[in-house]
């Protein structure tokens, strides 16, 4: 007995030693693929996957061709088409070409133009978005608050027509948000606690005031949004597409919930009751318009 309970101890012995040696091993290859490995972008030109090359299997290639929906809806079997770099930032149904076609029964006054406008069938695309060139992972949140690579977001012309008022500024590879506004240049952070004065009447903050849900109309590069986060309030965030270029990719990249949409003649989808508080800050609304908005 004695004899056999020896063999056993050893057998397990080394059967741990086998099992933390494997462990080991399974650590070492991760890391030195993760350290030496091949971190290059890829390009949508570089795409491709090809499946083994023995007798009797199919080669699938990602072209880069700019392809429509057909009906009825029909995968080519080279797979999805990959769209030109050009189209990189496309947004369904806000194809501004396709919009100025419809300008002529769009009501302009009322902004119609900036709703979602699809066209039909046969006219909207059907390959793959690419990202754009030099595409990084996203800078994580809390850091992405303030900070996003630039190479993913390359809209000078923003930072130029808004510098002034802090929304964004180019800093080196990266895009900065000092957390400025049209009506809070110098930081959303003081920008709310004044607006928390207001309705409290200097005794207390939004928090206190029973606001959870807010609707940012306008909301441009979503600063405002993200410094109500601390304070445990949500927003609801969004901006047309426009003169302004996409301000929602910004709000996107930075990792606040956002979406392109305009207040003109479609009711949003919301029920009554959904926010406590609406927020404009020079966002060229007329809410009193015929009584349109606010009745």
């Amino acid at each position: 007995m004695g004899g056999g309970n020896v063999v056993c101890s050893a057998f397990k012995f080394k059967s741990g030693k086998m099992i933390v040696v494997a462990l080991l091993l399974m650590v070492g290859c991760f890391y030195a693929g993760t350290l030496f490995g091949n971190n290059a972008p890829i390009y949508a030109s570089q795409l491709s996957i090809s499946s083994s090359s023995s007798p009797g299997t199919s080669t699938f290639t990602n072209k880069v061709a700019l392809t429509y929906r057909k009906t009825p809806l029909l995968i080519p079997e080279t797979g999805m088409d990959v769209c030109p770099l050009t189209y990189n930032e496309y947004i369904p149904c806000h194809d501004v070409s396709y919009v100025k076609t419809l300008l002529p029964n769009l009501d302009t006054s009322r902004k119609e133009e900036l709703e979602r406008h699809c066209p039909p069938i046969e006219k909207r695309l059907f390959c793959l978005v690419p990202p754009p060139r030099d595409y990084k992972i996203p800078i994580r949140w809390p850091t992405s608050r303030d900070y996003v690579w630039r190479s993913n977001v390359n809209h000078t012309h923003l930072a130029e027509v808004k510098g002034g008022q802090n929304w964004v500024h180019e800093k080196d590879q990266l895009w900065w948000f000092p957390g400025g506004g049209t009506h809070f240049k110098h930081g959303a952070a003081e920008y709310i606690q004044r607006l928390g004065d207001m309705i409290t009447n200097g005794t207390g903050d939004l928090c206190s005031a029973g606001v959870t849900q807010i609707l940012d109309v306008g909301c441009g590069v979503a600063s405002f949004s993200a410094f109500l986060l601390p304070l445990d309030i949500q927003t609801m965030s969004f901006a047309p597409k426009d003169g302004h270029e996409n301000q929602i990719q910004f709000a996107l990249e930075r990792g606040i919930g956002a979406m392109i949409s305009a207040i003109a003649t479609k009711q949003m989808p919301y029920p009554t009751g959904s926010f406590e508080m609406v927020h404009c800050s020079r966002c060229r609304v007329d809410w009193h318009e015929n009584g349109f908005f606010l009745s």
